[in-house]
């Protein structure tokens, strides 16, 4: 088995996370750099006696070049995305994949219409937490799921914002809270849960001094009927990231502030309680702590998958379709809070790009 060869696009910030996993992974090579700062590009190059390149477009000239990880700002994803794919490399690409799911269907057309892999990185899908109450899921310990609870309450100062020019800006980041923070864990809950049919959405800005929302609520309505309420914010300092997963037979809980996953299982059925002779019930349960293992190699494991796709000619574990659904979520969520009224999906794609660039243009 042969080596995928990469390059990098955008070495301030995760591109090094990128490159460190990238040249640790044995059927994996690092031969170029990309970035527009003379003085990183020129640092991350020697470090790792590679060519660095201030144009992206001519690295991607080099013929011995497979794959590309683009770790761009957000509005950099799109079009970098879409150059790369017509130079014929592979792309893996940071979240979110694009700013509207518009752009996105775009890469996944290019990609699929050149036959090479487009990949997006969740890294939280490789978490064994979360892989764990997949499996509780899967298995069908809880039964089928008909309530979902969701929370990513985190916290960022305005000097977070304030540190780079197109953070905070719906031109540039394409939202706040939901699409950089948030979108992790839409991920996850659209994967364990199942896609979402209808969004009504709420969005605000509270305290920050930004263009783009620091707080959003939304209720969703999912393919296997379940009801989900999700709430989300960059205000709050004592974070708070929480899942609540309820089944006919059971109920998942996860909180992360004190790393516990836990699941109760009833003696019967949720049916059974309802049309039971008895008229208050008081379900017999036990709550059973999931052990999981504490290694977590996230971005290492979502690129070593990459590379073994590339070579093995299948598809990633995260796939440009894959990504699209946690965008498309954030792309309703806010389609809905400025139409006030609740969406389907999938959206009306023009209906999203005119509300952004109307949006954009009045900031």
């Amino acid at each position: 088995m042969g080596k995928v060869r990469f390059g990098v696009v955008g070495l301030k910030g995760i591109g090094r996370r990128h490159i460190k996993c990238i040249t640790s992974i044995d059927e994996a090579e690092l031969v170029a750099v990309a970035d527009i700062n003379e003085e990183v590009g020129k640092l991350v190059a020697s470090k790792y006696d590679v060519e660095w390149f201030k144009n992206y477009e001519n690295m991607l000239k080099r013929e011995d070049l497979d794959a590309v990880s683009i770790c761009t700002p957000h509005f950099l994803h799109f079009p970098m995305a879409m150059k790369t794919l017509e130079h014929g490399k592979h792309v893996l690409v940071e979240k979110p994949m694009a700013i509207t799911v518009k752009e996105a269907d775009k890469m996944i057309e290019s990609a699929r219409e050149r036959g090479l892999k487009l990949g997006v990185v969740y890294q939280y899908r490789v978490n064994p937490i979360y892989r764990q109450i997949k499996k509780i899921i899967e298995d069908g310990l809880i039964g089928k799921i008909y309530r979902v609870c969701m929370e990513a309450c985190t916290f960022r100062t305005q000097t977070y914002y304030d540190g780079d020019a197109w953070r905070g800006k719906w031109l540039t980041e394409g939202g706040g809270a939901l699409i950089n923070q948030t979108i992790h864990h839409l991920d996850v809950l659209q994967w364990l849960v199942g896609k979402p049919t209808n969004i009504y959405g709420r969005i605000g800005t509270l305290y920050h001094h930004i263009e783009v929302e620091d707080i959003a609520s939304a209720i969703i309505l999912f393919e296997n009927g379940a009801h989900g309420i999700v709430q989300v914010g960059t205000v709050d300092p004592i974070v708070t990231i929480r899942f609540e997963i309820c089944g006919e037979k059971g109920k998942i809980l996860y909180e992360d502030r004190g790393k516990e996953v836990k699941y109760a299982v009833f003696e019967r059925s949720l049916k059974d309680y309802v049309f039971g002779e008895a008229r208050q019930v008081k379900p017999e349960y036990e709550w059973k702590k999931i052990e999981v293992e504490k290694t977590f190699l996230g971005h290492e494991e979502i690129i070593r998958d990459f590379t073994l796709a590339i070579l093995e000619d299948r598809e990633p574990l995260i796939t440009g379709e894959d990504g699209r659904v946690s965008l498309e979520m954030v792309n309703a969520i806010i389609l809905s809070s400025f139409g006030n009224q609740m969406v389907s999906l999938p959206i009306d794609r023009d209906a999203y790009e005119n509300l952004l660039n109307k949006i954009s243009k009045k900031n």
